[in-house]
């Protein structure tokens, strides 16, 4: 798989009828990004009530064409994520969410977004035989939430699509609000994956700014 492999994307964004910095972050990136995708584009707006979403539509790149659906209280966005995943096919896929929407507003986090996005995304990975590319990776297990020997914190990830879905035939997967954030660690084995920045065998705490100073 080169260079030229046909980008796709699968992005999840919840809202709860209020506009808010992680928000505008996020979709900022989202906007300054979007010409990366040249495959399919699956962006989906998850909501638990009857909102005004021209807030957030107004956000979105032009040609976006959203989906407005149903918020999964007990598992979040795995749901969807699984969803979106069996209409995509071919090339290789983004993984990625609007982070941060129901957090404070730490510096970390601010930090933290910008490099998921912009370590993942200036450049996209060349997969080769792999099946899964990222940053922020964390290659140990993060109990109770993740037990698997490594996940790559924050739910942003490239994956081989055909090759993922094809071993996929092979999982009977349970459903998990994390389930996303566990996926190439059930998918795949450390040496089927691309660590990038951020990588490490320690549990740190990304979302607090100290944290960053040690990564950068």
């Amino acid at each position: 798989m080169d260079s030229d492999a046909r980008k796709n994307l699968i992005y999840f964004i919840y809202y709860d009828g209020s506009l808010n910095h992680f928000h505008v972050l996020n979709l900022k990136f989202l906007q300054e990004y979007w010409n990366v995708f040249d495959g399919q584009r699956i962006v989906k707006i998850a909501v638990k009530g009857d909102y005004n979403l021209a807030p957030i539509v107004d956000m979105l790149p032009k040609d976006c064409e959203y989906r407005v659906v149903k918020n999964d209280v007990k598992f979040g966005e795995c749901t969807h994520f699984l969803d979106s995943l069996v209409e995509i096919n071919g090339g290789i896929t983004f993984y990625a969410h609007c982070k941060g929407v129901t957090r404070p507003q730490w510096s970390g986090l601010n930090i933290w977004i910008t490099h998921l996005y912009r370590k993942n995304l200036t450049t996209p990975p060349v997969l080769g035989d792999k099946m899964f590319a990222g940053v922020c990776a964390k290659l140990l297990p993060c109990p109770p939430y993740v037990p698997y020997a490594f996940h790559y914190s924050g739910s942003f990830y490239w994956f081989a699509t055909d090759k993922v879905k094809a071993r996929l035939k092979n999982f009977e997967l349970t459903l998990d609000k994390y389930l996303t954030e566990q996926f190439p660690g059930i998918m795949a084995n450390k040496d089927e994956c691309i660590f990038g920045f951020g990588s490490s065998d320690v549990n740190h705490n990304f979302y607090e700014e100290r944290t960053w100073r040690y990564l950068r």
